[in-house]
């Protein structure tokens, strides 16, 4: 019997997976478990065929050796939390979830734009104390006639894009692959350098891969390239933006406002709840200076959390285990791609 191991696994996941898994044609042993994977859990995979991972979850190059494993299935779109070329090595399988409905984090990155340029965070915290006194800390600015600059134009970018220019935004663009029909009919400008993107853009919002070229993209030079006052929006990949230089470009009143719904150093702190731990102290000091910004929003990478998400991850990734299972009795050296495979 095929042993599968879920981690990460929270109520609400296991909701839309278990219904799923009882369809599989083959018979299999299941274990849904709320512990992350990593070199100091992989004892719990050890005896697991197939291992089913999430965002927060790592497999190092050092922990294959404790693996068993001829499939990784992973929960989300990313991937940069496996090995790849260790897996290639092993012949171990990889599928991912390419798109579980980009409309749940385009709206929310949308949404955080909004909270930006109208000072939510600070108006709501005031009313939360019974201020409701208006103040200039509260003027924000139309979105209207303003200019968007986005990176990354795959399906969530191009909604991003839609979305801004329902707003009557210019919406100017990058990315190394460009869908000029899709920007004709959008009215969305293609640029041909990152550098144009900061110079033009009173928002900008990330919607990139992180590839080895993009790691930081958003540091001290780009930032200094920017207008003043600029927003940043991010909830593509952490790793995009250099944190020491986006809290000194707060501290400098270069950037007028952020909103992180990732973070490159999220693994330390996210998906925890610090207030409620007695004892416990945020382990990242540069995440508690943000957190203290009133220009800062933080959210826990919660921009795909919508029912309609959730139902999407839970059934392309029990359909990437099944065309697995099924390809796997056809083909036993698993000579065999995956319809879901990470494009690298």
């Amino acid at each position: 019997m095929v042993k599968i191991v879920f981690f990460d696994v929270k109520p609400y996941d296991k909701k839309f997976l278990e219904p799923l898994v009882a369809e599989l044609k083959e018979p299999v042993e299941v274990s849904y478990l709320d512990s992350k994977l990593n070199k100091d859990t992989v004892e719990l995979a050890k005896d697991a065929d197939i291992i089913s991972l999430f965002v927060h979850d790592k497999v190092e190059k050092e922990m294959f050796d404790k693996l068993k494993c001829t499939m990784i299935a992973c929960r989300s779109a990313g991937f940069d939390y496996v090995d790849l070329t260790e897996c290639a090595a092993r012949k171990i399988k990889v599928a991912t979830v390419p798109s579980y409905s980009p409309s749940s984090i385009a709206e929310f990155a949308v949404g955080l734009s909004i909270n930006l340029a109208r000072n939510l965070k600070m108006a709501f915290e005031r009313s939360k104390n019974a201020d409701l006194s208006l103040t200039s800390k509260l003027l924000g600015f139309e979105m209207k006639g303003k200019t968007v600059g986005v990176f990354g134009t795959g399906r969530i970018g191009k909604l991003v894009c839609e979305i801004f220019r329902g707003f009557k935004m210019n919406v100017i663009a990058f990315d190394v692959y460009e869908d000029k029909e899709w920007a004709a009919q959008n009215q969305v400008e293609y640029v041909k350098t990152k550098d144009e993107v900061y110079a033009r853009s009173d928002i900008i919002s990330l919607h990139a891969p992180l590839t080895q070229e993009n790691v930081h993209m958003i540091d001290s030079k780009a930032i200094e390239k920017m207008k003043n006052g600029v927003l940043i929006v991010n909830t593509g990949r952490g790793g995009l933006i250099d944190t020491k230089a986006l809290i000194d470009g707060i501290k400098s009143r270069k950037i007028g406002g952020a909103a992180l719904d990732v973070y490159e150093k999220e693994n330390l702190s996210f998906d925890h709840d610090w207030f409620s731990v007695e004892e416990g102290i945020m382990p990242d000091e540069d995440l508690s200076v943000l957190l203290g910004f009133p220009n800062v929003l933080v959210t826990a990478h919660q921009a795909y959390f919508t029912q309609e998400a959730l139902k999407e991850i839970a059934n392309v990734t029990i359909s990437n285990i099944a065309e697995y299972l099924q390809k796997a009795k056809e083909q036993p050296d698993r000579g065999f791609s995956l319809k879901n495979a990470p494009r690298v």
